[in-house]
């Protein structure tokens, strides 16, 4: 294989990498503590009582419908930086967010 070659499929597979994550529009996290309302994940930012959530470098999970995000989160409190993989199940009709914490079932947002 030639270097121009290994160079044009490398920058291809670095380009459109991300388009293979998953489509998070439509899914929220469920309505509970003080915020009392679903909360929106599908922009990849997203508000939680006193803080501010951002979801980045997303990797597709090979061989599953899943999808690993570096999630960092900041407020009055400071910042935290977790891992965090969303699921989906049933051909997409149930869609689970999990961290090192929690496993969390998503609802379709209303």
């Amino acid at each position: 294989m030639t270097r121009v070659t290994f160079v044009l499929i490398t920058m291809l597979t670095l380009v459109f990498t991300p388009l293979a994550a998953q489509d998070l529009r439509g899914w929220c996290f469920p309505a509970e503590g003080c915020m009392g309302v679903q909360i929106p994940i599908g922009s990849g930012t997203y508000g939680a009582c006193d803080s501010s959530c951002t979801l980045t470098n997303p990797v597709a999970i090979r061989d599953m419908e899943a999808t690993l995000y570096d999630e960092v989160c900041e407020g009055d409190w400071g910042s935290n930086s977790i891992r965090k993989m969303f699921v989906s199940q049933s051909y997409g009709e149930r869609m689970f967010a999990i961290n090192g914490d929690s496993i969390i079932e998503l609802e379709r947002c209303r």
